[in-house]
């Protein structure tokens, strides 16, 4: 039991303290003194030496060697396992290689729902909540353009039932019903009504909301576009779902991963007995699919959104990458929005004029469709123009002029052994990243030679790869946010008004 003191105790308790307080207080000031004596230095006697001349050691980071950590089955599934011991968790994945490109249109979405609310079909829908309740599993499907991610993540003790529990997902399918099917074209029916310019209470307001929206814009004549319209959604039957699972869910076209406190001795036969049943089948193979026709010009599509900031995304649709372009694109982005604190973008943005917390470019391509290539940001009302001014001017200075020795070494060195190092960081992270890349190539050879093409780069391949995958003609911009005040905001630097960066278009 702890007693407060109160009264005389109380006051003697804060003298010693003070007079303890003081006993340092010499210390403090001594260890205090470099500090202020720097302070007062003048800028010529400070420390400023390059790291470049300090004589660091080369990193050396390296892939882990795929064949460590891979399991091939008798029936032909992959998988990929490997060791963490800093938590007694493992987290299981199976990387379908389908999304809701695949198929007849709304077959995936069906799939999935069901997969995500009922779980594996002949199992009671109230079973599967338990079992996910008694492991503490935290539980997910994720729908992509190409692929589907079921996930399970427990407890290091209920890894072999979560791992028959992800095996029944994958070979049975989930249950489904004519209640999911009319639940499916409710959300279509929802979704275009959510479009329509008169609901603008539809909209969100916030940067999630605007990337959906400006997916909507950029990807809406392909296949590639996330949503399902109401009138394929009508026509969509249970027959059809089933049909895409029996399709797409086989060996060829399923790679699993494990990572965490896994014990990998008896791993294939613990795979052999979950997976052992499951349908033979090959990969998928798709055709090319073209990229939708380009915009006129460029469009600013504004959403109305009763809230305190405008949220922006601005960009473009992005064609299939060859891997002979992959590495210059990747450093490219980097030195201009590549999501760190030293990016152009971010120094335009936040450093030299402090009006937004980030503006970052994300490249999202596809391995056999149209992808985008988009910046976001995003700041009170009177700052959202002057952002968006601020984003073009870098985007078409990175397309005009050669980027600096010092920004190349440093994209170079942060993506070669950094960003790449860090997705092999754990044993959760080697074995997921193993899997991801198997589904999409179907073999590692790109992250085998990822580190030597980042490391070949030069400036003529950035200001090449700028020029080919950036173009400021085309691009569409999405705004959420309260649209009187951004209007009528004066100009800060000089910035136009939104009609000088695009036609500016009611968003539907």
């Amino acid at each position: 039991m702890i007693r407060h003191a109160t009264g005389p105790a109380l006051r003697a308790s804060l003298a010693a303290a003070l007079r303890s307080l003081a006993a340092f207080a010499p210390v403090i000031m001594v260890a205090s003194l470099p500090a202020v004596l720097l302070l007062a230095t003048p800028a010529s006697a400070q420390v400023t030496t390059h790291p470049r001349e300090m004589g660091l050691p080369t990193p050396e980071s390296t892939r882990p060697d795929p064949d460590d950590h891979r399991v091939a089955l008798t029936n032909g599934l992959v998988a990929y396992g490997a060791v963490d011991r800093s938590a007694p968790l493992v987290t299981l994945t199976a990387f379908v290689g389908a999304g809701h490109v695949d198929g007849v249109q709304g077959a995936a979405e069906l799939v999935v729902a069901g997969l995500r609310t009922h779980g594996p079909a002949g199992m009671a829908a109230g079973d599967f909540r338990r079992a996910l309740r008694d492991m503490a599993a935290d539980y997910s499907v994720v729908l992509g353009a190409e692929r589907i991610e079921i996930t399970l993540d427990v407890p290091a003790e209920d890894a072999g039932e979560a791992l028959d529990l992800l095996a029944g997902l994958v070979l049975r399918g989930p249950s489904l019903s004519e209640d999911d099917l009319g639940a499916l074209r409710a959300r279509a029916r929802a979704s275009e009504m959510a479009g329509d310019a008169s609901s603008p209470a539809a909209y969100e307001g916030s940067m999630g909301s605007a990337i959906e929206l400006f997916r909507r814009q950029v990807l809406g004549g392909t296949s590639y576009g996330a949503e399902v319209p109401a009138s394929e959604a009508d026509a969509l039957t249970l027959s059809d779902a089933r049909a895409f699972h029996e399709r797409f869910f086989v060996t060829g076209n399923v790679v699993v991963s494990l990572g965490g406190l896994i014990d990998t001795s008896p791993l294939e036969a613990s795979l052999e007995g979950a997976f052992g049943g499951m349908r033979a089948g090959s990969r998928n193979e798709r055709e090319a699919v073209a990229p939708s026709s380009p915009a006129p010009g460029r469009r600013v599509f504004t959403y109305p959104a009763d809230k305190l900031q405008g949220w922006i995304v601005v960009g473009h649709d992005l064609p299939t990458v060859p891997l002979e372009d992959q590495a210059p694109l990747e450093v490219m982005n980097y030195i201009l929005g590549g999501g760190h604190f030293d990016t152009r973008l971010f120094r335009a943005a936040r450093d030299r004029s402090g009006l937004a917390n980030d503006d970052s470019g994300f490249l999202e391509p596809s391995a056999a469709g149209p992808g985008t290539y988009s910046f976001r940001t995003g700041g009170r009302p009177e700052a959202v123009r002057l952002l968006l001014h601020l984003t073009f001017e870098e985007i078409e200075k990175m397309r005009s002029e050669r980027v600096s020795e010092e920004e190349l070494f440093v994209a170079k060195g942060a993506l070669a052994d950094g960003v790449f190092a860090a997705r092999y960081r754990d044993g959760w992270a080697t074995a997921r990243t193993l899997a991801a890349e198997w589904i999409e190539h179907g073999s590692h050879e790109a992250s085998a030679s990822y580190q030597r093409r980042i490391r070949s780069v030069t400036i003529d391949d950035v200001l090449a790869a700028a020029r080919e995958y950036m173009s400021p003609a085309r691009m569409q911009t999405v705004l959420i946010g309260p649209l009187d005040a951004i209007n009528a905001a004066p100009s800060m630097e000089g910035e136009g008004a939104l009609a000088d960066y695009g036609e500016v278009v009611r968003g539907r």
